[in-house]
């Protein structure tokens, strides 16, 4: 059978979902569930299963699944991905989600017509998934790679939003004019000495989107000190970041004057993951 041996291949690559990713791969052709690859009855063209090898063969050999899929999930919701462009992860979820819970805490006045800017919108997911929950608001994506904002207005397209999520081209702050009500960023925050010993699909992914510098403090360091150039006074940042990292960065957030508050976020596992920041009033 095609399906057993797509898993046997993969399973030969030392892929420990191989099972799994070999049933997503086969049913993305054949426009199906999974689980209803067991119930299917029709032959399977030899066009079909000529692209299902080539997908099992380029997985084998490091392509992200999600490039392969062509999509991934986010919020429960699917987000339009490709070669070029970072893939979302879960731990990113938690991030969005303390910004939605302080935004309507601490904002609730002015949740029918905030500002919001996400900094390395990259697909578009995080922006997108802010406009959704926050009606009426709008959310400014901006991103330097071309081919991410291609992607990312393609997603916007997808759910309709193409009047209150915008794309600029630029580097985190530089093309944004304030103020903002609320920022978050999920910049690179991999020591760059590191980058190259992650898992091999991961490397696969754009590195500008992977390498932080020698410490992967360089980009969260430079967030810190241009986002209170656009952020309103009691606006909100919030900011991804590795467990090594958070502390640095209360720290440094501590001894400004622009701060109020910061408070540190923490992944799925409980893990510190980023940082919430409350700019003075």
């Amino acid at each position: 059978m095609v399906l057993d041996e797509g898993i046997r291949r993969l399973a030969a690559a030392g892929m420990e979902q191989a099972r799994q990713e070999a049933e997503w791969l086969l049913a993305h052709w054949l426009k199906t569930a999974p689980l209803d690859l067991y119930l299917y009855e029709h032959s399977l063209a030899d066009e079909v299963a000529q692209r299902f090898f080539t997908q099992i063969d380029a997985r084998a050999c490091g392509t992200p699944l999600q490039y392969l899929l062509g999509e991934t999930e986010f919020f429960g919701e699917r987000f339009l991905v490709e070669p070029g462009v970072f893939i979302p992860r879960p731990e990113t979820e938690t991030i969005v989600e303390a910004l939605l819970h302080a935004v309507r805490r601490d904002l609730p006045r002015l949740e029918s017509s905030l500002r919001l800017a996400d900094l390395g919108t990259g697909s578009g997911c995080i922006a997108i998934t802010l406009a959704r929950a926050l009606a009426a608001c709008v959310v400014i994506g901006v991103e330097v790679s071309w081919t991410a904002l291609f992607v990312a207005r393609r997603n916007i397209r997808r759910y309709g939003l193409a009047e209150r999520v915008q794309l600029i081209q630029g580097r985190w702050t530089q093309p944004l004019r304030g103020p903002f009500d609320a920022i978050i960023a999920n910049p690179p925050y991999i020591p760059s000495g590191q980058v190259d010993q992650l898992p091999l699909d991961v490397r696969q992914e754009p590195r500008m989107s992977l390498d932080g510098g020698p410490d992967g403090l360089r980009d969260l360091l430079q967030l810190m000190e241009e986002v209170p150039r656009v952020l309103r006074p009691g606006g909100l940042l919030a900011l991804e970041c590795g467990e090594e990292q958070v502390d640095p960065l209360l720290q440094v957030a501590s001894e400004k004057a622009s701060v109020e508050q910061v408070t540190p976020l923490r992944d799925l596992t409980a893990r510190p993951r980023g940082i919430l920041l409350h700019a003075r009033r």
